[in-house]
């Protein structure tokens, strides 16, 4: 069964600062953007626990400069 979470993402403020948020998360193993709002500064995502973590995840988005706030 999935995770499903939202992160904060203070950098986000365009289509194409999604894009690329989404592109990376999506890279990861079994995770899945499900929406991703850059007028609230919210990710939604969902991803297998056994496949990838919350740390890995706050990684490959750190890697990009989009850090995700707690």
């Amino acid at each position: 069964m999935a995770t499903e979470t939202t992160l904060k993402i203070p950098a986000i403020h365009c289509g194409g600062c999604v894009k690329t948020v989404t592109q990376t998360l999506e890279a990861l193993p079994s995770v899945k953007v499900t929406e991703a709002d850059p007028a609230t500064k919210l990710v939604q995502l969902q991803f297998e626990e056994s496949a990838v973590n919350l740390d890995r995840i706050r990684e490959a988005l750190d890697e990009v400069g989009f850090f995700a706030e707690d």
